[in-house]
């Protein structure tokens, strides 16, 4: 009867002690000093169902792909605690979503579907829940991003105020004709200022146009921006122009994001019989901002 006691209370002691693998001293419940290895599977199906031995799981599909979580409940069925590890190396989406209508915990919204993009990597873990919110997002990566923002848009360049059907030049935005986008991803021309050209004895100077565009949404962050500037032509018109940046400042209205700059025609410059340089048509100013980020 003593020995069948004993073997009890040391049963009783192993049932209750920390486990060290690879570590004379655990002080954890397991305590592992070395590498852990868990299942890993690949997946390029455009639709998974995660099953319960999987643990690691890495997305190679050739189109967007649905994963499903395991449908939980209570005793044999509770998944409290478990873990699914996702990785997304494929060029497509992976929407990530719950099974029985219940819904994932990002924040204190629940969500009915998560998407992992290209190069996302995402943890989800089973909480207690056997309904609603059943699944936590505890740890999401996005992609590394790029090293360089860019921003494009065409804005226009009007006639010049010289020309054979002239446009009055203006200030504080009292011509809107030439406005360009909508909403907030709009640009307004809040002045335009005409230069005539000028021909004489071993000079010519182009006719000119110095344009003050400002954009109606957020501000951007100039830091390190850079703007790239090509002018087009696609009217009946011969006219070929260069375009020049001047100034690129967050000092509109309200701080709203002021791009300047000055436009030259040089297919010629002065009289060509009823003709003269002063453009009368409208044209186009292509707009690249990009920004380095890091």
């Amino acid at each position: 009867m003593k020995k069948i006691f004993s073997i009890f209370v040391i049963c009783g002691f192993l049932a209750n002690a920390q486990v060290g693998i690879s570590k004379n001293q655990p002080t954890s419940t397991l305590d592992i000093n070395g590498s852990v290895s868990a299942n890993y599977r690949q997946v390029t199906a455009t639709t998974y169902s995660i099953v319960t031995n999987d643990h690691y799981i890495t997305y190679n599909g050739t189109a967007n792909s649905t994963f499903t979580l395991p449908a939980i409940g209570s005793g044999a069925s509770s998944f409290t605690g478990r873990i699914y590890k996702i990785k997304n190396i494929s060029a497509f989406n992976i929407t990530l979503q719950a099974s029985g209508g219940n819904t994932l915990r990002i924040d204190n919204t629940p969500v009915s579907t998560f998407i992992i993009p290209t190069g996302a990597y995402a943890e989800v873990v089973n909480n207690s829940n056997t309904t609603g919110g059943t699944w936590d997002l505890s740890f999401i990566t996005l992609p590394k991003p790029n090293n360089v923002e860019i921003y494009g848009t065409q804005l226009s360049i009007p006639p010049h105020a010289s020309g054979t059907a002239p446009v009055a030049d203006w200030t504080g935005h009292s011509n809107t004709a030439y406005d360009t986008g909508t909403g907030t991803d709009a640009w307004w021309v809040i002045s335009k200022a005409s230069t005539s050209f000028s021909v004489g004895t071993g000079f010519s100077n182009a006719s000119r146009m110095t344009l003050v565009y400002e954009y109606q949404g957020t501000p951007f962050n100039i830091t390190n921006m850079n703007p790239s500037l090509t002018a087009g032509n696609n009217s009946s018109f011969p006219d070929v122009f260069i375009a020049s940046f001047v100034s690129l400042a967050n000092n509109g209205t309200s701080g709203k994001t002021r791009l300047t700059v000055s436009v030259a025609r040089v297919d010629f410059i002065g009289n060509n019989g009823s003709n003269n340089s002063n453009w009368t048509g409208t044209f186009l100013l292509n707009l690249l901002l990009a920004r380095k980020v890091y």
